[in-house]
């Protein structure tokens, strides 16, 4: 594995997709979180299945594991999607092997993974079992899923924004975005859990909205599109790619105002994130996790 700050090495690309701080702490977290979870667990391949591309980019949230030297597989069943996400990955000069597969049933054979790992897809399945008994399949190793949390304080808001605007509510079902929900599926897969915890808790709640989309009244992208080629927000869609691809390829240094937002993530992160204890995570923290093995 690398010895270089790789999550420095991605972050200072990301407010090129102009979608926030929160999900720019939410990429800062998590890529701080996998930087140490491949070394302490030998993670040398991973699957991630399906890629539902909710942070804007399709598979960005498995860059972290090849810039950490891991050999990356992203699936998913649009060969649109997959084929958006190349571009954007080559534009960063990361290398993955993009797959067309269902996730139930899918392409790859037993064991052929150290990781099989997905990011807030687990509450949209009708049925979470059927992928986590084939992620469960495939991995050779161990699986690590990330759910939104049912527990944070900002999700009241949020869903009393949409009540309000008369929106359905398009994040899942609430009720499988708990971890006891999840480790019980896990289980009667015949999973072990292995560990738990949570990433992503910055200083506001998770409420999903921008504030300028707030005051704009324009309604915010939804987490999980189902159409072809679906997953990407309005900042990096079709007509925008070029764009983002050219300003990614040209990149000098992040702004001073985007470098002084960073140091204030690796404070935030080093002192708050690092040191909270669970049962306070498990209210502020946006992004509930189990990493788990085979019995």
């Amino acid at each position: 594995m690398q010895d270089r700050d790789v999550t420095s090495d991605l972050q200072k690309y990301y407010p090129l997709f102009h979608e926030g701080y929160g999900t720019e702490y939410e990429r800062f977290a998590l890529n701080r979180f996998v930087s140490r979870m491949v070394d302490r667990y030998g993670i040398h391949s991973i699957l991630e299945m399906p890629a539902n591309g909710v942070m804007g980019v399709p598979g960005i949230k498995s860059m972290i594991f090849a810039a950490a030297g891991c050999e990356v597989t992203v699936s998913h069943p649009s060969q649109e999607f997959l084929d958006n996400a190349k571009q954007v990955w080559d534009a960063f000069g990361l290398e993955a092997t993009f797959a067309r597969s269902p996730w139930i049933g899918s392409a790859f054979g037993s064991g052929s993974f150290d990781l099989v790992w997905n990011f807030c897809v687990f509450e949209h399945f009708a049925d979470p079992g059927e992928v986590i008994a084939e992620m469960l399949r495939v991995t050779k190793g161990c699986i690590f899923l990330q759910i939104q949390n049912i527990h944070n304080i900002g999700l009241p808001i949020h869903r009393a924004f949409h009540a309000i605007r008369n929106e359905p509510w398009d994040h899942g079902e609430p009720a499988s975005m708990d971890l006891s929900r999840l480790s019980g599926v896990i289980r009667e897969n015949h999973g072990s859990i292995l560990e738990t915890g949570a990433t992503d808790m910055p200083p506001w709640p998770d409420i999903n909205i921008g504030l300028r989309d707030m005051l704009s009244g324009r309604k915010p992208a939804p987490d999980m599109p189902a159409g072809p080629g679906a997953g990407l927000r309005p900042s990096v869609r079709t007509r925008d790619r070029a764009a983002l691809i050219g300003e990614i390829r040209n990149f000098k240094r992040p702004a001073p105002k985007d470098e002084m937002v960073y140091q204030m993530f690796r404070a935030w992160y080093s002192v708050m994130e690092t040191g909270m204890p669970f049962p306070l995570k498990r209210y502020l923290a946006h992004h509930p996790y189990i990493i788990a093995g085979k019995k």
